[in-house]
């Protein structure tokens, strides 16, 4: 967009009037909470790439031609009527009782159970990854040449991917126990280790990001911080953090030799730096997703076929060899052929997945209206079981919720179903050990008595 549309701004205003009413209904709860996050993030992703775009002349890989204002417009006005169903969602939920605040509190018979299931869930996912490792190779996890290589080797993998956020799940479900301290600060170094291989020699920052959002999450709930606390540099600071991640995608796509000529390859950049930072944002990528999908495809087109789909998709292909393929594999096979071929993919769009279901407008109210409730029935169980598996899990889930417009249906339906395919079993395993170390103990005080 090369000049200020007339619509532009009343519609960014809509956007972030939905968002900050469900703010000041949420002012009491954590700046983690996920619905406070599914509301920031909606409003962010809907307004940063028509605003930005409009001062800076964006560059990327994607095919930004494609996105002419009224596209833009359009697809702007998809991301109101989402937040505008996470506020719908909002609503629903105060009336149901959802919103009150945490009644009960964490019963301590739980001490054994949490230390077995984190040990374990940190054990199990170790075995998993070092044979993901293995098959994949040293090599080419860490090539910085080449970074869809990895994902094309470990295609096929299936279970063997789900090591490294095991891991994590353990090492988040150990914090958000009641655990002593000193216990606590044993799973610390694995979750730092987990942070600087992944960013040091994998060049991936997600799983560093997944612990420490999580980390953050469990530490706000735990303190009772309230969004209502937030202050102006604490703002500044996350916006410091975030403008630090944005930095090392840069970084990273001109990274080739050392670190010093990385540095001066992207001074030598210029202006284009900051073409790159709009086009390349991860806020800008499912906006501009979106934009393309609304340009080429029909609304309500699907008519609710990808929410079944991606449910099948989930199963492996030894089971299911002609599964269908994800939204966001048909789109990148469509837009970017070059890409896919290569193992790569780019960021989907969980509003054009609305859109493409259930029409303009409509569907992400509707995708909203769904999202709002999920998060809100999540946060409840968590308060009424604050020791239960919801609670204990969603600390992982906090960043998945702040990048969910980069989704679909189908891919969070399938993080949360093969977290829950492991997790659920070794819970199992770990409240019967507890249970038969509670017994033994009783039964060794009994004798001594």
């Amino acid at each position: 967009m090369s000049r200020l549309e007339p619509t532009l701004l009343p519609l960014t205003a809509a956007l972030w009037t939905f968002v900050m009413v469900g703010l000041w209904n949420l002012r009491r709860r954590s700046p983690l909470h996920t619905p406070t996050i599914a509301f920031v993030v909606t409003g962010l992703v809907g307004s940063f790439y028509p605003l930005a775009s409009t001062w800076i002349e964006p560059s990327s890989w994607r095919n930004l031609d494609l996105l002419s204002p009224s596209v833009v417009l359009e697809t702007q006005a998809q991301y109101v009527a989402f937040a505008a169903g996470l506020l719908l969602a909002l609503v629903l939920a105060a009336s149901l009782g959802w919103n009150e605040a945490r009644t009960a509190p964490p019963r301590p018979t739980q001490l054994d159970r949490d230390l077995l299931v984190g040990g374990l869930l940190v054990a199990v996912g170790l075995a998993l990854y070092v044979a993901y490792a293995r098959q994949v190779g040293f090599a080419a996890l860490t090539d910085r040449e080449d970074y869809a290589l990895k994902y094309l080797r470990g295609r096929g993998l299936g279970p063997l991917q789900l090591g490294m956020p095991i891991m994590i799940v353990g090492c988040l479900w150990i914090e958000a126990s009641a655990l002593p301290r000193a216990t606590k600060n044993l799973f610390l170094p694995i979750a730092l280790g987990i942070c600087v291989w992944s960013v040091a020699f994998l060049s991936v920052r997600t799983n560093a990001v997944v612990l420490i959002v999580g980390y953050l999450a469990v530490l706000s709930r735990r303190s009772n911080f309230e969004l209502r606390s937030i202050r102006p540099w604490m703002v500044a600071s996350a916006l410091v953090l975030y403008a630090c991640l944005e930095s090392f995608a840069l970084l990273r796509g001109v990274y080739r030799g050392d670190l010093a000529q990385a540095l001066t390859r992207l001074e030598a950049q210029g202006e284009l730096v900051f073409a790159a930072a709009v086009g390349g944002s991860e806020l800008s990528h499912p906006f501009i997703t979106a934009g393309e999908i609304l340009r080429e495809r029909e609304a309500g087109e699907l008519a609710g076929q990808s929410l079944v789909d991606g449910v099948a998709a989930c199963l492996p292909r030894g089971l299911y060899p002609d599964r269908p393929l994800y939204l966001s594999e048909q789109f990148v096979r469509s837009n970017y052929a070059e890409l896919a071929d290569r193992g790569g993919g780019t960021a989907f769009s969980l509003v054009a997945e609305a859109w493409l279901n259930f029409g303009s407008l409509l569907g992400p109210l509707l995708f909203g209206l769904a999202m709002g409730l999920v998060l809100a029935w999540c946060e409840r169980r968590r308060d009424l079981a604050p020791d239960g598996v919801t609670a204990r899990v969603l600390p992982y889930f906090v960043f998945y919720v702040a990048m969910q417009h980069r989704n679909e249906s189908g891919t969070l339906f399938k993080q949360v179903f093969m977290i829950a395919l492991v997790v659920l079993p070794v819970v199992f395993a770990g409240e019967t050990l507890a249970y038969a170390l509670r017994g033994t103990r009783s039964g060794a005080r009994r004798r001594v008595a």
